[in-house]
This record gives structure tokens, C-alpha cells and sequence, in this order.
């Protein structure tokens, strides 16, 4: 779990526009959290969203190399509050962050799901949620 203070949360402001790609976005961090789940770290790395993004593509090679978790989730806040990236694109890395530690720590797709949906602001979260359930999302326990 990201530890914030206001320094990180003001540099995730982004537009209303922006917000809302945010349920595509968790849904497709999903859809690699169950393929890890179920495949193995390896299977995801060469995933196009991983590809695209730099800490996934780290964080992934980390996890692959078998790092612990502590050890993993200091490097990642490290990532994060030395980078030079806000707005919409920090939001991202906060989520592809958060979904990586899920997946280090064994989490369950629901678990995942509550530890992302907060990003989207309450009421998207509440409606998120909802969706997702109702589409029984692949891997939840």
C-alpha cells in the first residue's frame, strides 16, 4: 500500500476527462493481475500495457527476479517520489504501483480491485465496484 502525504496527492490531480478512463485502465490491470495470478510473472511481461510503461516493466522484472516485498514496496515509493511525472501520468504510476504490490503480496482480484477503485474518486469506485461484481470479473474468490 502507497503511503501518501500532500506533496504526492497534489502532483495526481488531473481532469474530470482523464478520471474517467480511469475503470478501462483498472480493468485492464486486472486482467494482468489474473493472468500473473495464473500464469506466472513471466507470462505478463510482454504484455502491451506492460510494454508501455516503464514501471511495469521494472517492477514485473523485480518481482520475476523474486524480490521481497518490503524490500519491493520501498522501491517503488522511491519510484515514485523521486519521479518527475503529475497529473494524469503520476495517477497511472500510482495505480500500476499499487497493482504491482497487490500482486507481490498475493492479493486476490477483489483485493486488487478495492485497493484500485479508490482512485477513481467515490462515487466511480461505488459504480466500479458494482460492475465488476456484477461481471463476476475472472479470478475473484
Amino acid at each position: 500500500m502507497i503511503y501518501w502525504n500532500a506533496g504526492l496527492a497534489r502532483r495526481m490531480a488531473c481532469s474530470d476527462d482523464d478520471k474517467a478512463t480511469l475503470p478501462f485502465l483498472i480493468r485492464d490491470l486486472l486482467a494482468l493481475a489474473t493472468k500473473a495470478q495464473q500464469e506466472g510473472i513471466r507470462s505478463v511481461q510482454g504484455e502491451p500495457v506492460v510494454a508501455k510503461n516503464d514501471i511495469l516493466v521494472f517492477g514485473f522484472r523485480l518481482l520475476s527476479e523474486g524480490m521481497a516485498l518490503e524490500a519491493f514496496e520501498e522501491i517503488l515509493a522511491v519510484l515514485l517520489i523521486t519521479g518527475d511525472k503529475s497529473g494524469f501520468d503520476f495517477l497511472k504510476q500510482c495505480l500500476f504501483a499499487e497493482t504491482l504490490l497487490s500482486i507481490a503480496a498475493g492479493d486476490t482480484i477483489d483485493i486488487t480491485l478495492r485497493k484500485l477503485a479508490p482512485y477513481c474518486g467515490v462515487e466511480k469506485a461505488i459504480s466500479l465496484l458494482t460492475i465488476l461484481e456484477e461481471e463476476n470479473l475472472p479470478g475473484k474468490s
